[in-house]
């Protein structure tokens, strides 16, 4: 994917100097408003993109030297709270019912809703995750705050903006800090950056597995507080009756530390057979996919990887059968290690993966399976997943 063109600021103010015209000293305006992150979990168990966007958003409140909030609604959640802190949260505000144990759209908006009001200031930046319930959850909220929401970003900065445009003359002027919410758009060759610094917060969802959590550190302090709750009776027009989950077999795509993810070069969905052999050479690993083999029913969606699939960023990623196409490479591209298997020598994954292999995936894969076998030798299979280990596999063909 191409790297988004910034427009690099002139002068020590950081404005964008036009002409003779004077710079504007930015040192006059400071950030209004801390950084909310609103936690998800299902039954108590808290989900990876939480602590991811705490991760995302420890950089943009220390960028602006303001206080990383997290609100987190559910009933009897434990040690929830201080893992929270533990992850980069300052303050936890916790919201705790026992109508708030399963996520429903209208209690939860409520009190949410109730509780940024009830704040003396609203945070500048709001964020969720790009979830069923985060999508459900987000527009809710920006809409009764009539502020902007910018949906599947992939990257989030806090920067100046300068908004010149005349067609609404009362948001001509300077924003100091604004947040840049960054999504793919045209089919993903481009990034779109997105400004909303109208009306605070300005809030965004981000993709699971595109952020990076920090470090969980038991030493961490930070404080925890006690929302009211108030709900009221129209909020219970939806009654959940019972709850179906659909309970995966194997490691999830986002926990896997080694993905072997296969596309239509595999010609059959037999091939995945194959590609299953190789996955069990590590133990911490799982099966992916390109969109057209879902489509075509070869592997369940759960494996899909990519724009409208999920996105991953294990150590090793193997793509066997994969053109790369640039929908598919938005989901896996952060991949510490990316090998490509193709017949194809003009393949676009060859122009973006670590190590290629020209070939026929059914001679290659039988062989890379025996040297992964004979490399590991009975080691722990994720330990020594490093560039010089893979390459002295892959130099074997």
């Amino acid at each position: 994917m191409p790297e988004e063109q910034y427009i690099e600021p002139k002068g020590e103010s950081g404005a964008e100097v036009a002409g003779d015209e004077p710079l504007i000293d930015l040192s006059q305006f400071s950030p209004k408003g801390d950084v909310l992150v609103i936690a998800e979990h299902i039954l108590g168990d808290l989900q990876p993109v939480t602590l991811e966007l705490l991760g995302a958003g420890r950089i943009l409140a220390d960028k602006m030297e303001k206080n990383l909030l997290c609100i987190v609604l559910g009933h009897n959640l434990g040690e929830m709270p201080r893992l929270l802190i533990e992850h980069g949260a300052d303050t936890v505000y916790v919201a705790d019912h026992e109508e708030l144990k399963l996520y429903r759209t209208l209690p939860y908006r409520r009190v949410i809703c109730d509780f940024l009001e009830s704040l003396p200031e609203a945070p500048h930046t709001a964020l969720l995750g790009s979830t069923t319930t985060g999508r459900d959850l987000a527009p809710r909220i920006a809409a009764h705050f009539e502020t902007g929401l910018t949906a599947d970003t992939t990257e989030l900065d806090i920067g100046p903006y300068e908004h010149k445009s005349k067609v609404d003359p009362t948001k001509i002027g300077l924003y100091p800090n604004c947040l840049y919410a960054i999504r793919p758009s045209f089919g993903e060759s481009l990034k779109a950056r997105i400004l909303g610094p109208w009306k605070n917060p300005q809030m965004a969802t981000t993709r699971p597995g595109v952020m990076v959590p920090l470090p969980r550190d038991s030493k961490r302090k930070g404080e925890i507080k006690q929302v009211p709750v108030n709900l009221k009776e129209e909020d219970f027009r939806l009654k959940v009756k019972d709850i179906v989950r659909e309970v995966s077999k194997g490691v999830k795509l986002a926990d896997a530390e080694v993905i072997v993810a296969g596309g239509f070069g595999l010609g059959t969905a037999e091939g995945f057979e194959l590609l299953k052999q190789l996955a069990d050479c590590f133990e911490n690993s799982a099966i992916g996919a390109s969109r057209k083999v879902v489509d075509l029913g070869w592997i369940p969606y759960q494996h899909q990887v990519g724009q409208t699939g999920k996105t991953v960023r294990p150590k090793l990623y193997i793509a066997c059968g994969i053109s790369g196409a640039i929908q598919h490479r938005v989901g896996m591209s952060k991949s510490a290690t990316i090998i490509a298997v193709n017949k194809d020598p003009d393949a676009p994954i060859f122009g973006f993966a670590d190590h290629g292999i020209v070939g026929d995936v059914y001679q290659i894969l039988p062989e890379l399976i025996k040297q992964f076998k004979a490399a590991q030798d009975g080691k722990d299979s994720t330990q020594n997943l490093d560039n010089s280990g893979v390459k002295a596999v892959v130099g074997a063909h």
